[in-house]
């Protein structure tokens, strides 16, 4: 077995791995996997291998990343890195194909000064952590070393049931956001939401978004608030839009929403999440999913129930 470095060149034979060995749970497409893993330049070339056999085949691969985009304001991962991805063929599994991509990804974090390792998570993440329709899976990080820290879930809603539009009190109100809104928009993220969702939001902009996946809360001129609505003509494929082949008929994606806290406890959370599907339902899309929740009892006021659950996992690499 030969390990050879990450290369694009292999995108079309990983994502025919993926889909063999995990297609039916989470059908893997080429414009993601390029999106989230070829695209991200957190992705650390030093630890992301692909094992390949004697025949030329692509055997197993693991992807690994570390926080590299220094030109922000923010700095993800606590100073560790992730596994986003680890995949070995059902027939070679049981001959150390796995655990020596592991070792080697691990290692490259190490060297690098990384302090943990995270299972999923990552920037342009595919998994929040280990998915609970993988069990072995769990069992496998477990004897790595790696050590669960609490459980959140993806919600799911296919109802098609909405309730209109909403009012707000206190002279708030609720619209889409336009290009115009984009400065805005960021400094209420680098105000109240400085870390990984300014990192989303930034990122939003840069890579085509026109504003229409967010609603943006408003008050005397001031965003206050948000939820980002996604769907099938969204510039990016959105955390909560991944798994769409699963379904029949279009996915939108709802979430995540903030507010301001200096305007929490006047409903506007739960109302602004009603505007969110209000607004997909408009566009013909019924089925919808939250991804990465441990708000299941807020959200099940809306009619969302558990669809797919992770255990958050972490290893100290000191």
């Amino acid at each position: 077995m030969n390990i050879i470095p990450l290369h694009e060149d292999w995108l079309a034979a990983m994502c025919e791995l993926w889909n063999r060995e995990l297609g039916g749970l989470f059908p893997m497409r080429e414009q993601l996997m390029r999106q989230n893993t070829f695209q991200d330049q957190n992705v650390y070339a030093a630890g992301s291998k692909l094992a390949v056999d004697d025949e030329g085949r692509l055997a197993g691969f693991v992807i690994a990343k570390i926080w590299q985009e220094e030109q922000r304001s923010m700095k993800l991962g606590d100073g560790g890195g992730w596994i986003q991805a680890i995949v070995v063929r059902s027939d070679v599994r049981g001959q150390g194909v796995g655990s020596r991509l592991l070792e080697q990804a691990e290692q490259a974090l190490r060297d690098a000064g990384a302090q943990l390792a995270y299972v999923g998570r990552d920037p342009w993440h595919y998994f929040p952590g280990i998915p609970h329709e993988l069990p072995d899976a769990k069992t496998w990080f477990a004897r790595k070393g790696y050590e669960v820290l609490y459980d959140v879930y993806d919600l799911v809603n296919i109802s098609g049931e909405h309730e209109g539009r909403q009012q707000y009190v206190d002279g708030a109100y609720a619209r889409l956001l336009e290009v115009g809104d984009r400065d805005e928009m960021l400094r209420f993220f680098k105000r109240c939401f400085p870390g990984r969702w300014l990192y989303e939001a930034e990122t939003y902009w840069e890579r085509g978004g026109t504003g229409r996946e967010f609603v943006g809360l408003f008050k005397d001129g001031e965003m206050i608030g948000f939820c980002r609505v996604n769907d099938d003509q969204s510039p990016l494929i959105a955390q909560n839009t991944y798994w769409a082949p699963l379904f029949e008929s279009p996915l939108g994606g709802i979430g995540p929403l903030g507010v301001d806290d200096r305007f929490r406890g006047k409903g506007y959370g739960l109302a602004i999440v009603k505007d969110g599907v209000a607004e997909l339902a408009s566009r013909g899309v019924k089925n919808l999913v939250i991804d990465w929740t441990g708000l299941i009892d807020f959200y099940a006021k809306l009619g969302f129930t558990v669809w797919k659950g992770y255990d958050l996992a972490k290893k100290d690499l000191r």
